[in-house]
């Protein structure tokens, strides 16, 4: 079937927004509202607000016999009509569904095709967003075709200098007819590095077949090369080509076990994972293709392989993009199943929709080779065999290996929550438990271990979430189970990574979170003594908006846990300095176990602590790092567990950090005292864009001093104006401030901020920052090109 991106030109509207809007797909509605402290869902969704909106177009259909509509994501509950007939419902709001438009279509006029959607509150534990977040697609095609997601390609085998390939290809005929099929594979050049035809001779209805390919001196997909081929199906009946049909893929085997760990193309692989959320800071949830591959890359660049979606399927876009970057892909499709973590979360409809919603996931993502593992859940309450949790996860891991039996089945599993009323009678509470005295959050004397057994009997991958104390124990007690923390904190990075490669069955990590995002609100903070103590999870208060937690902020701007983890996975990094405010010297310091220390990277602090002891922190793996300050040496430090710490005092001017290794001079790093705020800095992240109203262009923005070195602390407001395009959103990575997004005005944080623009139309793009006593800035001018 011929499948064409209708993504542009709907009309929207919902009740908080006066009047129709024209608008192209991906759309978030509700990044735009005011948020609102009294909001039902609270800190976990950011104090966002929630409301109904409608997606209308009209279109106009030919001759196709069949019409199937291919909507990838919307947030909640959606609702489709063609001429006012409803078609379908979908509750969940990250699995992509099809809907067959086929019997409602009329012919050779307009149709009027409508997707409503309900933002229910709260249904989330995290910023969801609303709308249709993720690209729609029309399928069309004949009375014999494949349909959506009916090829499946795999690497059977590799041999030698060959590849051997197996397509599995259903075709989907109206009547009994004499069906031949020709599979071609191309390279990357479109060129057919092989090529076979098979007679399926198909009846009515769906016929499977089974095709294999050779394929010489094949190039391997892999995190380095990333090579991608294409398979193409030309489909034959009666004589004449009736359908299409194309799919990328890529040649790559993958295998674990407790011994040998986790091997890619035979190549023993240790995963530096990191979770990610599916919004886009300023953007809301809006996928856009080019924020997902900022995203990526930025987080390949500093030294992840891998990512976890969490905690849902992730869009078509970004599975694509990951391809395409060799990033590796753990697809989750749950956070709950029966027993709700939120009150009108998916588990209302879970009993009734999670088969289907299973097989939209894996039929869709399974010709990806970025895809390594499904899990079928995070953090399920039912994961301590409580509410038939062990039968629910036999169940659902072999409803995934009906679909695809090529890929391991995981699940994220945390420590156990109880919450027995204390008051509850002691036999109760014995029954409850076990019989266990110990039910605590997973050490190796705890319960864990048993009370989990039934429920990872079914997988193939145990996630462990904040468990790494456990792996060197439980290789011994369960010998052949594979491992990998689903879920670490950054703060113990140096412990948690160590544990990775000293245990063979554990097979890598995905720290918590590679990159910030909203909603969870301020569960990543810390405080200092004089502001209270925080020793535990728990929400921030309104207007904090973010969780706070990931290695990159809200802008994509790399925190400083980003660095330490880079060092260590990294034998050659920079030695990167970072600095405690001398005002602290003394104080105690907390937080909730996901947050970093309060630290920056700084050198320039007031009069009255000249003098002053400055702690200053080296992120490294090097033997020795020697502090030169102004050409003088003041000190040298030996790292302990990455992190090489001294106390300077305080004197204006440059600070040296030098890499020892070997007893020779490394690489350095340096950091200078800035001046007072002068000007703005703005620079676009790229010198075109594409005039589709799709492509982003970023602009970084920054708070300077007259020599160029940014303001650590400006928090500065700035205005944004903008010529040749339309701003889509300004903002800073400050997780706890008011400013409204999708306005053009907010506050910079840390000295930085980020703008976001797009434009439909080819020439010239620019922007235009400003702020009250400051020399304003002008971005480079960005080409917009057909």
């Amino acid at each position: 079937m011929k499948k064409v991106c209708i993504s542009k030109d709907w009309t929207f509207s919902c009740p908080e927004i006066q009047g129709k809007q024209i608008i192209d797909i991906p759309h978030d509605y509700v990044i735009g509202l005011k948020r609102d402290a009294a909001s039902p869902g609270g800190p976990s969704i950011g104090f966002f607000t929630g409301t109904r909106g409608s997606y209308t177009k009209y279109m106009k259909f030919g001759d196709e016999k069949h019409i199937i509509l291919d909507i990838d994501g919307a947030y909640m509950c959606a609702r489709i009509y063609l001429n006012d007939n409803l078609l379908d419902m979908h509750p969940y709001g990250y699995t992509p569904y099809l809907v067959d438009l086929s019997d409602k279509a009329w012919r050779g006029m307009s149709n009027k095709l409508s997707i409503d959607v309900s933002h229910l509150q709260p249904s989330s534990r995290w910023y969801s967003g609303s709308g249709v977040y993720r690209d729609v697609y029309l399928w069309t095609g004949g009375s014999v075709r494949i349909e959506p997601w009916d090829m499946f390609v795999t690497t059977k085998e590799l041999r030698g200098d060959s590849a051997a390939i197996n397509a599995n290809i259903t075709v989907s005929a109206d009547f009994d007819c004499d069906v031949a099929l020709t599979v071609k594979a191309l390279d990357a050049d479109g060129i057919c590095v092989a090529e076979k035809s098979v007679d399926l001779g198909a009846k009515a209805g769906k016929n499977g077949c089974n095709v294999c390919l050779d394929i010489k001196n094949p190039k391997l997909w892999s995190c380095d090369t990333p090579y991608l081929y294409t398979l193409c199906t030309e489909v034959w009946a009666n004589g004449q080509i009736e359908d299409t049909a194309e799919v990328t893929f890529g040649i790559r085997t993958i295998s674990f076990d407790a011994k040998n760990g986790f091997l890619l193309n035979g190549e023993p692989t240790k995963l530096r994972g990191g979770c990610i959320h599916h919004d886009h800071g300023v953007l809301g949830s809006a996928e856009f293709p080019a924020a997902i591959h900022r995203k990526i890359s930025l987080l390949k660049s500093v030294g992840y392989n891998a990512v976890r979606i969490a905690h849902n399927p992730p869009s078509l876009t970004l599975l694509e993009v990951c391809d395409r970057h060799g990033m590796l892909v753990m697809d989750e499709a749950f956070d709950m199943w029966n027993i709700p973590k939120s009150n009108l979360d998916y588990s209302l409809w879970f009993r009734d929709w999670w088969q289907r919603d299973i097989s939209y996931m894996v039929l869709r993502d399974r010709n990806h080779p970025c895809v390594i593992s499904y899990s079928i859940g995070n953090e399920i309450p039912e994961r301590d065999g409580s509410s038939d949790g062990a039968e629910w996860s036999e169940k659902l891991a072999n409803a995934i290996r009906e679909y695809d039996s090529t890929r391991p089945v995981t699940s994220g599993v945390c420590g156990i929550w109880f919450g027995i009323d204390k008051d509850a009678p002691v036999d109760y509470k014995v029954a409850r438990m076990g019989g266990f005295d110990d039910v605590g959050s997973g050490t190796v004397e705890s319960s864990w271990g048993k009370r989990t057994e039934a429920y990872m009997k079914p997988l193939d991958i145990v996630g462990y979430n904040y468990l790494f104390e456990r792996y060197a124990n439980d290789a011994g007690e369960y010998p052949d189970r594979v491992i990998w923390g689903s879920e670490t904190h950054a703060i113990n990075f140096y412990d948690s990574w160590k544990a990775v490669l000293e245990n063979p069955n554990v097979i890598g990590d995905f720290t918590w979170t590679a990159y910030d995002n909203l909603g969870e609100v301020g569960t990543g903070r810390y405080e200092w003594a004089e502001e209270g103590f925080v020793d535990t999870i728990s929400f921030g208060n309104f207007p904090w908006r973010s969780c706070y937690q990931g290695d990159f902020d809200l802008c994509g701007y790399r925190r400083p846990q980003s660095y330490f983890r880079e060092a260590i996975w990294k034998s050659d990094t920079e030695p990167h300095i970072f600095t405690t405010h001398p005002r602290h010297n003394g104080d105690d310091f907390s937080g909730t176990g996901w947050h970093w220390y309060d630290v920056a990277d700084t050198w320039t602090f007031g009069d009255e602590y000249i003098g002053k002891p400055v702690k200053t922190d080296v992120y490294t793996t090097a033997d020795e790092v020697i502090f030169i300050l102004n050409d003088t040496e003041v000190g040298r430090a030996v790292p302990e567990k990455g992190i090489a710490t001294a106390f300077i005092p305080y004197e204006k001017g440059e600070l040296t950090a030098i890499a020892v290794n070997g007893g020779k001079q490394d690489k350095s790093f340096t950091l200078k005292t800035a001046g007072e705020a002068y000007k703005i800095r703005v620079v676009s992240e790229k010198p075109q864009i594409a005039a589709d109203n799709r492509d982003l262009c970023y602009f970084d923005i920054s708070i300077e001093d007259e020599n160029g070195n940014r303001i650590a602390d400006a928090e500065n407001e700035i205005k944004c104006e903008i010529y040749g395009g339309e701003l889509l959103g300004i903002c800073s990575g400050n997780p706890k401030n008011d400013d409204r997004y999708g306005s053009a005005v907010c506050h910079t944080y840390e000295g930085r901020a980020i703008a976001i623009a797009r434009s439909s139309k080819e020439g010239d793009l620019k922007i235009r920052i400003t702020a009250e006593g400051l020399k304003g800035g002008v971005g480079n001018i960005v080409k917009v090109i057909k």
